[in-house]
């Protein structure tokens, strides 16, 4: 999980990973809550992914959750909606789109998970369906077809948009984290990179300090 404040650029770090996965070979799936896909393809933009030309080579999909909601239908193959979305009927079929695509991916791919964003979720479809969704999507990753495939999960959290327990539950479920924190002064905007929680063999907890502007003076009068 990438978790970060209003001001931090967080959410580009975990674009640039996901971009990097892609660029390795693997297979690159959007859960998107928050966005029409126009503004969702700005954002992979910002980051060097492009959206339909990835979408088009097979190595890209959006699983358009914000376009299912608000009946935003596109037409392309590579994005997959939910027609007539409710609460009470969404989430099987959520499940069944999981089934549905993992059938067009290669059981030998690694397939890296984007959920964007978390707090979407929470916003969009509200907290007793995220739940749900988080709940039901973990579970369905255990049970075939989709535990022949190898899965790595990067979910992006404005953590100032959800409540402290959301927070505290999102991090307990996730075997990573990385926390970004923003700082302002008169010397600029820098931000802490915090890792305080990974299962990889032999971690510790590390920071690191990103500078991201200089102070600029601008005479208005």
């Amino acid at each position: 999980m990438i978790a970060y404040d209003r001001r931090s650029l967080g959410w580009i770090l975990g674009l640039r990973i996901f971009k990097a996965l892609i660029e390795n070979g693997a297979i690159g799936v959007v859960l998107n809550t928050v966005l029409p896909v126009s503004k969702l393809e700005l954002r992979l933009e910002r980051a060097g992914v492009d959206l339909h030309k990835t979408g088009e080579e097979g190595k890209l999909y959006v699983i358009d959750l914000f376009g299912s909601k608000y009946e935003i239908y596109s037409k392309e193959p590579y994005i997959f909606q939910i027609q007539d979305w409710s609460d009470e009927t969404g989430l099987a079929k959520l499940i069944n789109l999981y089934r549905e695509l993992s059938s067009r991916i290669s059981k030998d791919a690694l397939v890296a998970g984007l959920i964007t964003t978390m707090e979407g979720t929470y916003h969009e479809f509200g907290e007793r369906m995220m739940n749900r969704i988080v709940r039901a999507s973990i579970a369905s990753f255990e049970r075939e077809p989709l535990s022949d495939l190898r899965i790595i999960t990067i979910s992006l959290l404005n953590k100032e948009a959800v409540p402290d327990y959301i927070n505290a539950w999102l991090f307990s479920l996730n075997d990573q984290v990385i926390e970004l924190i923003s700082h302002v002064s008169s010397m600029g905007m820098e931000e802490t990179i915090l890792v305080p929680k990974s299962v990889l063999p032999g971690f510790t907890p590390c920071h690191y300090r990103v500078v991201l502007s200089k102070e600029q003076f601008i005479k208005l009068f």
